[in-house]
């Protein structure tokens, strides 16, 4: 709120201003006291007053439509308001004052540079007082301040000079419809129809109460009757339309009635009522208004319009036409009534000539301007609608969230970070035996071995025999094979008969990769292994998320490498599915597609069924990846430690026979891995290399443990290895779509936005509210770590925090604007 004070005092023969503003900043200024331009005012006064006599709002004698006067008069009126406007602005045009007017002219032009980068509307209101009738009587609303030096917006407001009553209800935020009184007073040669009219139609927007004394009513009881009525409901506004005049000691006087007035001391206790029950804005659409304005300002009621001078009665009829209008379309009641103003200026000048000098609003300087708040349903769906800066915001931070390398740069940082949390917290699985063995076939194993270049990329078939080899001698159950062998070579036969030799001994199941080619699996060569006694399944996958199966389809066609791996190691575990057929060289038929057959043929109630049941995709998530999106996939949860995951060895090490890092009677529980270990030939080709981009969780357990024996980088086999992990311990974390929780923290922004504006914020509040946003982003991001631990749900931190904080600071910047 930008705010001057503006006090103008007459010290003999000499005007005082002062301006202040701010913390306690000040200009004064003192030039001659302007007695010309007072007989200048008096004059055009009285010319006014004999332009309007036969219709004024004071007791006039007739009723209905005067012929016009001579042409002469309004000629007359016309000159005197020139010539006292001109002598009144060349007057504070005086040198004297041209500290306070460039400092109310620098501050509208800074005001209008903020609301063309803002796109909002900033205004600055002056308040001014004055110490005696004839300085208030002139037309301070007139004065053309910024056109000298920026066409900023200033806006002239008055405020009694004494105000002795703390002001009531000054911000004051009810969720009702705005209740309305209007009182007709005394009608004797005056017409309400016009306002009469308008106050019907506010029965839309308002509550409305009329009260018009009837003929031949009791007077008293006339007077009760307004006295209940103010004191026994709430009002928030009320409006006077008949007679008035001004009074030295008594507040003003209203005629009420034919030949009945009553002054404002009279009504003070129930008009003190009504402000401590809720009215805040009063408007007298009645002639000279100046004592009841400052009266009610002095008994505590936040603003008030009133007309200085005597009106005419169609001039009022107009006026509160179109201050009514304005009101309707929620304008506070400065712009309705510079609205109203403004229209008999520029619309009715020629029809009501000086009717525009006359209105003025008083105003409570800690009050915040009344208008009609929406009500209903419709317009509380339009207060909660994004603004144009809103939608803006909310459609970058959308289009974020739906952009797949947004989306994994975002969940590998909070992966890292819940990594991070595990640690601190010490929330880490109580199971220490990593469930997967882990065989990296890396360069220093190969050239240990003697592998000749040409036998690194396809892999060297001897080299992977003594592997399995060595594994049939454990026995090894479950053997995951991360690479593919699609093309023949000379050593096929010697790997081929190692894999026949493990099925025919230990009924070992061996799982070889493949990849997806035109909607094919394109797998293991029928040289190395026969699809009858073992299984393959595509390593394809999608980056960060695991590999699941959708509930409407099955693994026949085509199966994901690592969950066909995690389901014969979980039917390796179950002790009651000894009847299901195992891998034999016998076979005649697909190995994949019986066993799946098998496994559907089992009660739904037995343990193993409900364990791939949880490990198939849901509808709604089947149905997002036609969308190109991955909402409520499972990740693959980087957070836990490696060693915890799987036991990492490379292949030199392992085909020792002095080796003695290994526990067989665990590796025969575990589910054996073998791929390559990141040497430069490994992958499908050049450009599709088999490492990748560190995991940022699993970058900082690495920190957390140097001497381990992981390599630098991230092989494709180690991201097998999570997956299976995360499989057979059911442990699948379901990340809420970063879109979902925008739009909730966009829900909460746009609340905590409406409290904002119901409540007068000062700098201290305003440092607090940003030292609770950022606590409250805190908690959020720890009740986040902890349903990630506790729930196994990843809530988005990062673009649903950013969502509710820019709605937050647009709501409490444009509550610092107003």
């Amino acid at each position: 709120m930008n705010n001057f004070y503006l006090k103008i005092q007459k010290v003999d023969r000499t005007c005082l201003f002062e301006l202040s503003w701010g913390k306690n900043q000040h200009i004064t200024a003192a030039l001659f006291y302007p007695e010309d331009i007072i007989l200048s005012h008096n004059e055009w006064h009285k010319i006014y007053c004999n332009f309007y006599s036969n219709q004024l709002r004071g007791k006039v004698v007739n009723k209905g439509i005067i012929a016009p006067p001579p042409v002469d008069l309004q000629a007359k009126l016309v000159q005197a308001e020139a010539k006292f406007l001109y002598e009144f602005h060349q007057w504070l045009r005086s040198k004297e004052l041209h500290d306070i007017r460039i400092k109310l002219s620098k501050q509208a032009l800074e005001q209008i540079n903020k609301s063309v980068k803002d796109n909002s509307l900033n205004t600055i209101d002056i308040f001014i007082s004055c110490n005696c009738s004839e300085l208030e009587h002139l037309p301070w609303e007139a004065w053309e301040i910024s056109t000298e030096f920026a066409p900023g917006n200033l806006r002239i407001v008055r405020q009694p000079l004494n105000i002795r009553q703390e002001g009531a209800n000054l911000n004051k935020k009810s969720p009702r419809k705005a209740r309305f009184l209007a009182i007709f007073g005394d009608e004797t040669g005056l017409s309400f129809e016009e306002e009469l009219r308008s106050v019907e139609s506010l029965k839309k927007q308002a509550s409305v109460e009329v009260l018009r004394w009837k003929p031949n009513q009791d007077i008293n009881e006339f007077k009760n009757e307004i006295v209940t009525l103010l004191t026994t409901q709430n009002w928030d506004i009320v409006f006077f339309a008949g007679h008035s005049n001004e009074t030295t000691f008594t507040g003003g006087q209203l005629s009420i009635a034919p030949n009945v007035t009553i002054a404002l001391s009279e009504i003070e206790k129930p008009l003190s009522t009504a402000i401590a029950n809720g009215l805040q804005f009063a408007l007298f659409n009645s002639c000279d208004g100046l004592s009841i304005a400052n009266k009610l300002i002095d008994l505590g009621l936040s603003q008030v319009a009133i007309m200085r001078e005597k009106v005419h009665n169609r001039v009022a009829g107009e006026f509160f036409v179109q201050f009514l209008n304005a009101i309707k379309e929620y304008k506070d009641v400065h712009e309705a009534l510079l609205a109203a103003t403004d229209y008999l200026k520029t619309e009715k000048n020629l029809t009501y000539p000086s009717a525009y000098l006359i209105p003025s609003l008083f105003r409570h300087p800690n009050a915040e301007l009344f208008r009609l708040k929406p009500f209903g349903i419709q317009h509380q769906i339009i207060n909660w609608l994004p603004t144009r800066r809103e939608t803006l915001a909310l459609g970058t931070l959308v289009i974020l969230s739906l952009l797949p390398p947004v989306q994994e740069a975002l969940l590998d940082f909070q992966v890292g970070m819940q990594a991070v949390y595990r640690n601190v917290t010490k929330q880490l699985p109580s199971e220490t035996s990593p469930p997967v063995l882990l065989i990296h076939i890396d360069e220093a194993s190969l050239n240990e071995a003697g592998t000749k270049a040409h036998k690194f990329n396809p892999i060297d078939r001897s080299y992977f025999a003594k592997i399995i080899d060595k594994l049939t001698t454990i026995p090894a159950k479950v053997v995951g094979v991360d690479y593919l062998f699609d093309r023949v070579t000379d050593d096929d036969t010697i790997l081929a008969t190692s894999v026949k030799n493990s099925i025919n001994k230990n009924g070992t199941w061996f799982i070889f990769g493949a990849q997806v080619k035109n909607n094919q699996e394109q797998g293991v060569h029928k040289s190395v292994a026969n699809l009858n006694q073992a299984l393959q399944g595509y390593v394809d996958k999608s980056p960060g998320y695991l590999s699941l199966v959708s509930r409407s389809t099955d693994c026949i066609q085509s199966c994901p490498f690592t969950y066909l791996t995690a389901l014969v190691a979980l039917l390796n575990q179950e002790k009651t599915t000894q009847n299901l057929l195992q891998p034999q060289l016998s076979r005649n038929n697909d190995l994949r597609t019986d066993l799946i057959k098998d496994l559907g043929k089992l009660p739904e109630n037995s343990s193993l069924t409900q364990k791939l049941q949880k490990l198939r995709l849901s509808r709604f998530t089947n149905f997002s990846e036609s969308l190109g999106q991955l909402w409520l996939y499972p990740i693959i949860d980087y957070s836990l430690p490696p060693n915890q995951v799987y036991q990492v060895i490379n292949a030199k090490d392992f085909l020792r026979k002095d080796n003695t890092t290994l526990n067989q009677d665990k590796l025969k529980q575990q589910v054996v891995l073998i791929g390559a270990g990141g040497y430069e030939e490994a992958g499908l080709s050049k450009f599709h290399s088999d490492t990748f981009p560190l995991p940022m969780g699993v970058a900082y357990w690495r920190s957390q443990n140097s001497s381990s024996r992981f390599l630098q980088d991230f092989t494709g086999v180690e991201i097998n290895a999570y997956m299976i992990q995360n499989l057979l311990k059911q442990h699948l974390i379901i990340p809420i779509p970063d879109m979902w929780m925008i739009g909730i923290a966009a829900f909460l922004g746009k609340y905590v936005q409406l409290l904002l504006a119901q409540h007068q914020h000062t700098k201290r509040r305003c440092s607090l509210f940003m030292t609770s946003l950022a606590g409250g982003t805190g908690i959020y991001a720890l009740i986040s770590m902890q349903m990630y631990v506790s729930a196994s749900l990843l809530v988005p931190l990062f673009l649903p925090s950013a969502t509710f904080w820019i709605y937050a600071l647009f709501g409490l910047r444009n509550h610092n604007d107003k």
